[in-house]
């Protein structure tokens, strides 16, 4: 292609290859440079064979294809005729200078020519005085210019245009000097883990490490980006050809880590391989053209007066640039790191397969990508370190060769003993010069690249903790690990108890040294302040601080990159312990330290006395509730990115937690906050009636203990009930002789006030709670007459709590209802025989069998099984706060898909959410309930209930030893006691067809089928799993928007029911507790409870749309399901079940087991 085909109108500006004072200096001074020869005349030029040789190797084989037969100059456009070269038999042509020199200076007139000039030497001897060497190198650019591809550096790059190929490179600043010539790669060999044989999949990558002959380079390349500028143009070239290529499907950019000035191309071929393989194309200079040295971290290659165009450039000194050094020396260090690798790695595909695992792990954490990654080609480093130094045994499994890495990680300290893989007799610089400049070090085999130069210390520590968890899941019999460590993904917004996305990065002001270093790439220069700020700042309420990794996006070759990130994505893990305290205790006034302190804190900071009489500096941070006391995180990190940076911050972590609050009644004792309040102001009640229970006198039995067995003594009830005052309303209610009564009226216009209830298996309770008495010989064995024993006792302890306690009290045949402090408490006599009882069964022969039926089973569960388990699950939550809040939310999502407790118990959405804490692999347990609702979410969506059992080993009662204990089959849910988790797993993969869908087993109840024989069914958890998947997407793709609707996961799709019944409103008592609720209805403001003599038991447990789901799941139950939203839901969806629409023949027998009604 001509030069005046691809500059039309356009010329080269003056000095533009020209090399300023600065350069020539560092050129000269250079312990690199690769120019020894002194150029004199231009004999010298014409000549000179070495150059022929290598300085126009490109020009001999366009020569060869077209000989040059005139062209036009470039500064003043015009025709320049051949010639042929005495020093050489090709055609040369007449070098045309700009201004001076061999030729009169360009006035758009025609060259005057050699021979003219002979003739006007005596006349002007000036014009021939000998030439400068900023001239002798114009030349020699200029008679190259018409013999090859020789392109500016300058954005003014016209020819991309003819190849419709952007440049991948960000100019910055725009002026360039120096000069670029194509030239064919000198070598293109396979590099990185497909060399290796250990990349992983899905997508195959094979880089090629395509080298660029040392014609395309000048002396002084290695300063201001100009060796990435070449490499960028080089990989332009690559992609206008590769194009039009009829083996590429298509061709892309992408930046190698995140790395803006190390653009990558990327080649799909056509046909199926293009599905599974692609090509990555990395540029690297040819051996030898760049001594290492010149790279090393001391070592400045930006010059400022180059970088910065303001007048305040730094111009006193040449700050080291090791960021900008990182970017070049990491392809001049290719061969050699791909040498180390080959040596440690042939002939032991064993530490190769480690190497792919390692990658894979890596990969689900989305470690691996982005800027500041640990990246596959770290690992392979590091291995091939720990196999040359006989840590990992080269005849170790691949599983040893992962463990012996994830030891060897989780015990390093690389940020203060930083590690080389270079020979210590090599001179290169010590790893305490890499210290000064890189927060980790990792130096490579070469002893000037260091690994892990972008890497920041957060990203580090992540890793660390990764590989520590990942031991203890090895040495955990208990879970499957594989399963943990390399088949479940850990996306950043499931990992993290809090999200801090930072916006508009480049409005934070930086130092000129590090804009120079970083060559104003806007990531990094903002990432070291707020990291610095967030660690400062909130010290010990956190556990973790890590940045998320994004991976860097694919762009077509014709358009330009993409802007380099403008945000920052921080993720906090907090420490219960101190994340929750709501002032920050300083140091003493009056000292150096509190000085610091003030000047940190700024007016946030005041002088405080404390308990101890201590006089202290200190921050305090407002909070009302135990939701606010979970957010004080929060307040920390936006304050000071406000104050210190100017930055403001979207806080992810608990957007979804208004879901779980009263919007429409508040109480008038304490603020209602998530619920953490009305739970404690129930349980503090009970423990009181609990004692006066104990404590009651003249019973024919002692009462030992009193426990509750409500979702509000697990910390569970969604929506925990407030106290109210009672008194008879004058349409609906009426007084009556110790209760509040209904209306006898057949027609009911409004629901009464709303006292709370909790549905347990489709009975309505109130606060259950189960008496448990002293052991007694004296009990029958008849069970209408224990029935009859424990009505006459319910009537006794209701006796005894109005007399001696002043209390109100109504018994019943089975229960015994309460009231106190404005709660009502049903209470159950417990008596465990009465379950073998239920199972006794007597043959006509004679003989007693024991059988388990539907009423032992539920008799079974109430007395012992849900008391057993509140008080484990009551124990997880003392010691992980946010479980309740977590159940609540995650019950509150199930109801709103219109999933209520008929079909998804309560106590098997509180048990798998359990499972989140006590086997939280591959994370640490949840701090905040959000993210714990993440996870349950995932949980429903991911795990295949069939091949998967849930078994959760409260207070690690479970083992994985084989015990082998024989017992009686008196009671089937004993009938595992002792069993340890292998034998519980070998009973569900044994059994499986004749076990429920979803398979729970406890460490109280191991048999895996107390909870779940009825529900969920497998229909129930397959629409489960579809809509948490759903909610999932939308979570990631919504998370950090700010006009994000956080309700729009709980409004339910109604398209896929056959029936819809909508409900009216007034009838429905529990309509305040609704997703949405009507805008219009006012707020109702609860007065304080006061006790008043001879109060009366308020209308409890009523609830007529309840009512009406339970008569039509009686009626129609083999024609429809129905599904109703608990918390307050307007519609009733039905189902047809597909059988009950079947044709069937008009027959006798066909009617024999129908109803007729």
């Amino acid at each position: 292609m001509e030069r005046s085909e691809l500059y039309p109108n356009q010329g080269i500006p003056e000095g533009f290859f020209d090399i300023d004072e600065s350069d020539e200096e560092d050129v000269n001074n250079a312990s690199d440079s690769n120019d020894d020869e002194t150029i004199k005349s231009e004999s010298d030029i014409e000549d000179d064979r070495s150059l022929d040789g290598e300085e126009r190797l490109g020009d001999v084989e366009i020569t060869k294809k077209r000989p040059f037969d005139g062209g036009t100059c470039l500064t003043c456009l015009t025709q320049v005729r051949p010639r042929a070269s005495p020093a050489s038999p090709r055609l040369g042509h007449v070098p045309h200078l700009p201004h001076r020199g061999w030729a009169t200076e360009c006035n758009g007139t025609e060259p005057v020519s050699k021979k003219k000039n002979k003739k006007n030497k005596q006349l002007d001897p000036k014009l021939y005085k000998p030439p400068t060497v900023k001239e002798l190198n114009q030349l020699r650019e200029t008679e190259n210019l018409f013999n090859s591809n020789l392109f500016r550096l300058q954005v003014d790059q016209g020819w991309l245009k003819s190849i419709n190929v952007k440049m991948p490179m960000k100019q910055q600043p725009f002026e360039g000097k120096g000069s670029f010539q194509f030239i064919k790669p000198s070598a293109v060999s396979i590099v990185g883990s497909f060399a290796s044989n250990s990349c992983v999949g899905p997508d195959v990558c094979i880089d090629l490490a395509v080298e660029m002959p040392r014609q395309c380079f000048q002396q002084s390349d290695h300063l201001n980006e100009r060796y990435l500028c070449k490499r960028a143009l080089y990989l332009c070239h690559l992609a206008g050809t590769l194009q039009s290529c009829h083996l590429v499907q298509f061709a892309s950019f992408r930046l190698c880590q995140g790395d803006p000035l190390r653009p990558l191309l990327e080649v799909r071929p056509v046909g199926k391989l293009g599905k599974r393989v692609v090509v990555a194309l990395r540029p690297v200079p040819q051996s030898g053209v760049f001594k290492l040295a010149r790279f090393s971290p001391e070592k400045n290659n930006i010059r400022p007066s180059w970088f910065f165009t303001t007048s305040d450039a730094i111009e006193d000194s040449y700050p080291p640039t090791p960021h900008h050094n990182h970017s070049a020396i990491q392809d001049l260090a290719t061969t050699a790191n791909q040498e180390y690798c080959r040596q440690a790695l042939e002939g032991h595909p064993n530490i190769k397969d480690g190497i792919r695992l390692l990658k894979v792990w890596l990969t689900q954490r989305k470690l691996n990508k982005g800027y500041g990654s640990f990246g596959g080609h770290i690992v392979a480093q590091l291995v091939s370190h720990l196999v040359l130094q006989k840590r990992i045994s080269v005849l170790g499994s691949s599983y040893q060769v992962v463990r012996a890495t994830w030891v060897y990680l989780a015990q390093s300290d690389w940020t203060n003993f930083g590690v080389s893989l270079a020979e210590p007799s090599m001179g290169t610089p010590p790893v305490s010069e890499f210290h000064q400049h890189f927060e980790v070090v990792l130096v490579d085999s070469t002893g000037y690249c260091n690994l892990c130069a972008n890497m920041s210390k957060e990203t580090y520590e992540r890793v660390k903790r990764e590989a520590d968890l990942a031991v203890r899941c090895l040495d955990n019999p208990n879970i499957n690990s594989f399963q943990v460590l390399f088949m479940t993904p850990v996306p950043f917004y499931r990992q993290y108890d809090h999200i801090v996305r930072v916006s508009h990065l480049s409005r934070l002001k930086t130092d000129q040294v590090r804009q120079l270093d970083h060559t104003n790439h806007t990531l990094p220069l903002a990432q070291v302040p707020i990291l610095a700020t967030l660690r400062e700042g909130l010290g010990r309420r956190v556990t973790a601080i890590a940045v998320s990794l994004e991976d860097t996006p694919h762009w077509s070759i014709s358009i330009d990159p993409p802007a380099s990130a403008d945000s920052l994505t921080v993720g906090l893990t907090l420490d219960p312990v101190h994340a929750f305290i709501n002032i920050d205790k300083g140091p003493t006034a009056n000292t150096e330290e509190a000085e610091k302190f003030r000047d940190f804190w700024g007016p946030k900071s005041e002088l405080r006395r404390f308990p101890d009489s201590s006089i202290c500096e200190a921050v305090v941070w407002p909070v009302i509730t135990l939701a606010d006391k979970r957010l004080v995180c929060g307040q920390v990190v936006e304050y000071l990115l406000a104050s210190r940076l100017g930055l403001k911050v979207t806080y992810v972590a608990d957007q979804y937690e208004t879901l779980i609050k009263h919007s429409k009644v508040k109480p008038a004792d304490f603020e209602y906050g998530t619920g953490e309040e009305a739970t404690l102001a129930v349980l503090s009640v009970f423990n009181e009636l609990s004692k006066q229970v104990r404590e009651l006198n003249d019973l024919p039995l002692e009462i030992i203990s009193v426990q509750g067995t409500s979702p509000v003594f697990r910390y569970t009830d969604t929506f925990p009930p407030l106290a109210t005052q009672s008194r008879p309303g004058k349409k609906v209610t009426k007084d009556g002789p110790t209760c509040i009564l209904l209306n006898d009226t057949s027609a009911i216009g409004m629901a009464p006030l709303w006292i709370p209830v909790i549905e347990d298996d489709i009975k309505l309770s109130l606060f259950p709670a189960v008496i448990q008495l002293a052991l007694s010989k004296k009990w029958p064995n008849d069970l209408e007459a224990v029935r009859r024993i424990k009505a006459a006792f319910h009537v006794e302890v209701a006796k005894c709590l109005s007399q001696q306690c002043g209390l109100t009290a109504q018994p019943h045949p089975n229960f015994l209802d309460v009231l106190k402090g404005g709660f009502v408490f049903r209470l159950r006599l417990a008596y465990p025989r009465e379950v073998g009882l239920l199972k006794r069964h007597v043959t006509p022969h004679g003989v007693t069998t024991y059988v388990d039926t539907d009423e032992s089973r539920d008799l079974e569960k109430d007395i012992v099984h849900i008391p057993t388990i509140t008080g484990a699950v009551h124990g997880l939550h003392q010691e992980h706060p946010s479980y309740g809040p977590a159940c609540c939310l995650s019950k509150r999502w199930l109801a709103a898909q219109m999933i209520d407790p008929h079909h998804f118990p309560e106590i098997v959405v509180e048990l798998l959410v359990a499972w989140l804490y006590l086997s939280p692999e591959p994370h640490e347990p949840p701090t905040q309930p959000q993210t714990a609702f993440f996870r349950f979410l995932h949980l429903l969506a991911s795990t295949n209930w069939v091949s998967q059992p849930v078994i959760l080993n409260f207070n690690t009662e479970l083992t994985r030893g084989v015990k082998i204990f024989l017992t009686t089959s008196y009671c089937y849910s004993i009938l595992f006691k002792g069993e340890e988790v292998v034998e519980i797993e070998g009973v569900f993969q044994s059994s499986r067809a004749t076990l429920p869908p979803l398979f729970l087993a406890t460490s109280y109840q191991p048999s895996g089928v107390v909870w779940t024989k009825r529900n969920p069914t497998l229909q129930i958890l397959v629409r489960t799993a579809m809509l948490s998947k759903e909610s999932l997407t939308i979570v990631e793709e919504k998370l950090f928007s700010r006009h994000f609707d956080t309700k729009l996961i709980f409004r339910p799709p109604l398209d896929v029911y056959d029936v819809l019944i909508y409900l009216r409103p007034l009838l429905n008592p529990r309509r305040l507790e609704a997703v949405d609720v009507n805008k219009d209805q006012p707020l109702v403001n609860l007065p304080s409870y006061q006790y008043h003599q001879g109060e009366k038991l308020p209308v409890a447990g009523f609830n007529p749309v309840q009512c009406y789901l339970q008569e039509l799941r009686e009626t129609y139950s083999e024609f429809a399901l129905f599904f109703h939203d608990s918390y307050g839901g307007q519609v009733v969806g039905v189902l047809w079940i597909p059988a009950a629409m079947e044709v069937l023949d008009f027959k006798v027998s066909a009617l024999m087991t129908i109803d007729l009604y």
